[in-house]
């Protein structure tokens, strides 16, 4: 007996022509296959549902519902007499099934703009969408957006880092490169995790913004961090120090190294750059500073500017020094934070311009719900000897009391309870 599927397969390879009508007739049979086995589903749930909870059978309603392999239509969805029954095969009153759901989402996330992604349903699986359902269906993203932001912060993280990046947003009609910044957290349990994102718009760079970034991580349950690390961004040191005062602030390394490679001759480039790195491959302040020394010797005459810009940031870019040595591979820079830039960057490569500050809100969310569930399968190797030090660290630091902030119309103080 010769294999159906086998007949048809040679169909298509010898007669391509014929292959888009094979296509339709399986399609058509696996959305009938669907229907059937949602409809057997439904009535198995409204069996056991009438059941429990003393109800009955009342025939059924009519509904459409989009799926991969296109829309069903007329499928029937049993009803009670008391019309207390809800299926679970689907939410109620939604006429997208969750498989493309998470499609559109992840497609959006992924830089498609929503007449792309409405093109591709299309193409691929037959289920048309305006681009107006397409915005629709992802601004269900809004209301997760609101609980991450607002999301109370119950762990205690002893490390936080800091940086940020630019993207073109139009607004008023005007496109203009806004940052965006991120503050991500090394937690207790050694899990990193980003706390929170901020599009401040036109102000741009700012202390301010620094100032309240950090009253609403504060705000939100952020208390007692011991380091945090950053580049040298206007206001950024000052307003850690405003608002946790016994915090350490350090200026990441390969910032500074990369700034001033930038300020070097491309043919002196190579020898700077293993200059500085014989620098903060030093395991003490003391080596540190004695590291210095031989690079000032050797350059300052070329490059005097440069030299007076470490001079005037070495105590701060030293600060990892203190801290555990396993440690201190991951607190000199902000790569831990910069690698989820990255991957934030990737994914909005293929957007020249974001139309709104809500559509780059959107994708970004997207980004750091999937970056952080994957942060939470990865722990920091040996973390279980460090933690146990910077706990110590907290208790010296900040004992049994806790740093509060006093706000008022001026200014935001703090006082040791």
């Amino acid at each position: 007996m010769k294999d159906p599927l086998y007949e048809n397969l040679k169909i298509i390879i010898q007669h391509p022509e014929k292959k888009k009508i094979l296509e339709n007739l399986l399609f058509k049979e696996i959305k009938n296959m669907i229907k059937n086995l949602l409809e057997t589903l439904i009535l198995e749930e409204r069996r056991i549902f009438c059941e429990e909870m003393d109800d009955v059978g009342n025939g059924y309603f009519l509904r459409s519902l989009k799926t991969p392999f296109g829309e069903i239509k007329n499928l029937r969805v049993a009803r009670t007499r008391k019309k207390n029954f809800k299926t679970a095969i689907f939410e109620p009153y939604s006429r997208e099934f969750l498989y493309l759901d998470e499609l559109i989402y992840y497609m959006y996330a992924g830089g498609c703009s929503t007449r792309d992604v409405a093109n591709t349903l299309e193409k691929i699986y037959g289920v048309k969408y305006s681009p107006t359902s397409i915005s629709r269906i992802t601004s269900v993203v809004t209301k997760k957006i609101e609980e991450f932001k607002n999301a109370p912060i119950t762990k205690w993280y002893p490390v936080l880092y800091v940086d940020g990046t630019y993207l073109k947003v139009r607004r008023g009609g005007v496109t203009e490169n806004e940052v965006v910044y991120f503050v991500a957290g090394l937690s207790e349990d050694g899990h990193k995790e980003i706390l929170g994102y901020w599009i401040p718009g036109g102000s741009g760079e700012s202390a301010l913004n620094w100032k309240e970034i950090f009253k609403e991580l504060y705000k939100r349950g952020l208390k007692e961090p011991l380091l945090v690390v950053g580049d040298n961004l206007p206001g950024l040191e000052e307003a850690v120090k405003l608002i946790y005062p016994l915090a350490d602030f350090q200026s990441c390394v390969l910032h500074k190294i990369r700034n001033t490679l930038n300020r070097v001759r491309k043919r002196e480039r190579a020898a700077v750059a293993e200059d500085l790195k014989e620098i903060y491959e030093r395991h003490d302040e003391r080596e540190w500073k004695l590291g210095f020394e031989r690079f000032k010797r050797k350059w300052e005459r070329i490059y005097p500017d440069i030299i007076r810009s470490w001079e005037r940031d070495l105590d701060k870019l030293m600060v990892y020094l203190k801290y555990p040595y396993p440690l201190r591979r991951f607190i000199y820079t902000t790569n831990a934070l910069e690698r989820f830039i990255k991957e934030v960057k990737r994914r909005v490569k293929v957007i020249e311009v974001f139309p709104s500050e809500g559509s780059v809100d959107k994708i970004v969310y997207l980004v750091v719900e999937e970056m952080n569930e994957k942060y939470r399968s990865r722990r920091l190797k040996n973390f279980e000897r460090i933690i146990e030090e910077l706990r110590g660290e907290r208790r010296a630091r900040y004992g049994s009391g806790e740093i509060k902030i006093i706000t008022n119309e001026k200014e935001f103080y703090t006082q040791k309870s």
